[in-house]
């Protein structure tokens, strides 16, 4: 793993982006509600991943 993405890097992208995928999922296909918290903790995950993806270089 001396070239690319570091393993905690690339678990947190997946696993943030598994979480936000399937609540946005859930909202269009069940209607499920999708409240104003749960979509600033969404964004909010998005970007902590983001960060942590642009400091590991």
């Amino acid at each position: 793993m001396s070239t690319g993405m570091g393993i905690g890097v690339a678990y947190g992208i997946w696993a943030a982006s598994g979480i936000a995928l399937t609540a946005v999922l859930a909202r269009l296909m069940w209607r499920d509600p999708l409240p104003s918290t749960t979509t600033a903790g969404i964004i909010i995950v998005a970007t902590g991943v983001l960060l942590i993806e642009l400091g590991a270089h």
